[in-house]
């Protein structure tokens, strides 16, 4: 009888060995799973920053000189003030050469403080300088501000300046030694800018060099004077701190 209950004994106290440790292996794997949980967690906020919605009037204009060709932006709604900064301004496009007909893919990206456009102090000295565009006009730019000669203000430059309700975003083809982004006429060469004597064919002469970026260029890209009315330009702002696309249009090209 006596060894009857050392036997029940013993086999009820061998029982408890492996019930504790089904159990401490179950809490460990509880804290384990608690502290990657939070830590994945962790990761994931810091780059789940909320994004700012804005909305814009875009507008590309090709005139076939620089007398009323650009590229404008107005913010029109934001829901909160956006440092241009945190922001790519990206363009894309596609339409057929004027020359020869054959098939043009284009565009560009604009980022904050890279120097895109390639230009002459005030347009009119032989000092080059590179400065970051598009523009900025209006609200959300502090400091001075010009409407002839952005190139030669850094509060204008992209990356300085914030969009707000009223912001304006400016490009425009330089072409004049004046200083001033508007000028001339067709039929007329400017030897100390752009010499449109032939519609839409930009050539640069005098102050300009070869190697000669202007604002309009730097944020259309490459070839852009082809584009014609109705060619549709993609313009997207891309906040960078999330990486999300907070405005995205199809615009059509007009002639003025």
């Amino acid at each position: 009888m006596d060894y009857q209950k050392r036997l029940s004994k013993k086999r009820c106290e061998d029982a408890v060995s492996p019930v504790v440790g089904v159990m401490l292996m179950l809490v460990v794997t509880i804290i384990i799973a608690a502290v990657v949980s939070g830590f994945a967690g962790g990761l994931i906020g810091s780059n789940n920053q909320k994004s700012p919605t804005i909305t814009m009037d875009v507008k590309v204009s090709n005139t076939g000189t620089w007398i009323g060709s650009g590229f404008s932006a107005m913010v029109t709604s934001v829901s909160a003030p956006v440092q241009s900064k945190d922001l790519k301004l990206v363009t894309s496009w596609k339409t057929t050469n004027r020359t020869d007909g054959s098939s043009i893919i284009g565009g560009n990206t604009s980022k904050p403080g890279l120097s895109n456009f390639h230009c002459y102090v005030g347009m009119k000295t032989s000092a080059i300088m590179d400065v970051p565009v598009p523009f900025g006009q209006g609200p959300g730019v502090t400091g001075t501000q010009q409407g002839t000669d952005m190139a030669n203000t850094p509060a204008q430059h992209f990356g300085n300046y914030s969009l707000v309700q009223g912001t304006g975003l400016q490009a425009f083809p330089y072409g004049s030694a004046s200083g001033t982004a508007i000028g001339g006429a067709i039929g007329t060469s400017d030897t100390s800018g752009y010499g449109v004597v032939t519609p839409y064919v930009y050539t640069t002469g005098g102050h300009y060099d070869s190697g000669q970026v202007d604002a309009m260029q730097a944020v259309l890209g490459s070839g852009w004077e082809n584009l014609k009315p109705g060619d549709i330009v993609t313009v997207k702002l891309v906040y960078t701190p999330s990486g999300s696309t907070i405005f995205s249009k199809d615009v059509a090209v007009t002639e003025g």
